[in-house]
């Protein structure tokens, strides 16, 4: 297995249809798509206001997608929808999908707005993201990263024993999982979390003390329990470098 000083990304079959930069945008776009539908359905309201709030956030999605080639727009379009899917799935499991009514509403919307042909495109570009670790790298590296951070964020922030046990055994059952599904790329991902996490605690004074601090040691010493060593010694070393690197550069900003 390669070290991490000399590991580079895969090569992305689809890059020339999707650039890094579309990539990292459309991750941001599905985070903040699921983040404002998820306030939306909390915040209830008439029904005919909340269906014309999510009408536009999709219509947002729809158009972003259509801003480029034909085949590219397809592209785009699995995008969204795998990351609004993988959004929802992990919520779901911790809240239910009652919460995660102004998802379902975006997603239908979206697959509703696609003809035939639009469809079985896009459903092939979804297949290959599941079925080649490849593809669209950038955009799997940064929805994930994403995911994690918020799912951690809400674990923290429960002032619920049971919910927040959820929340890490949900997110620890993710990190471990992609050990198996990304082969070449799982172990970065996981690394990649790990530091992001410290670094926010660094930075913000974040899991201290009480449930959020316990929780998080909990969410670390069960995934370096249970991955193969091998993948141990990466993440360890991967995430210190990071977690190094970040404290280098605020120092360096503060003289």
């Amino acid at each position: 297995m390669s070290t991490d000083t000399e590991f580079t990304l895969p090569a992305d079959p689809l890059e020339e249809l999707a650039p890094r930069e579309v990539q990292i945008q459309a991750a941001r776009l599905v985070q903040e798509a699921f983040g404002a539908a998820l306030r939306l359905s909390a915040q209830g309201g008439e029904s005919k206001q909340l269906d014309e709030a999510l009408g536009r956030l999709a219509d947002h999605l729809r158009e972003w997608s259509r801003m480029t080639t034909l085949e590219s727009a397809h592209l785009r379009m699995a995008l969204l929808l795998a990351g609004l899917d993988q959004w929802g799935l992990a919520y779901s499991k911790v809240f239910g999908p009652a919460a995660l009514a102004g998802v379902s509403a975006i997603l239908a919307d979206l697959r509703d707005g696609l003809g035939v042909e639009e469809e079985a495109a896009c459903q092939r570009y979804m297949d290959m993201l599941h079925d080649l670790e490849a593809t669209a790298i950038e955009y799997k590296i940064a929805l994930r990263r994403e995911l994690h951070l918020a799912l951690w964020h809400t674990m923290i922030a429960s002032e619920d024993r049971a919910q927040a046990e959820t929340l890490m055994s949900l997110l620890g059952g993710m990190l471990l999982a992609l050990n198996k599904l990304m082969p070449i790329m799982g172990w970065r991902i996981i690394a990649d979390a790990l530091s992001m996490i410290q670094i926010r605690c660094l930075q913000h004074g974040l899991a201290s003390e009480g449930l959020g601090m316990e929780m998080t040691q909990g969410l670390f010493a069960g995934l370096l329990a249970e991955l193969p060593e091998a993948s141990v010694k990466l993440v360890s070393s991967h995430s210190a470098e990071a977690v190094h690197a970040w404290q280098e550069a605020r120092r360096n900003t503060q003289h």
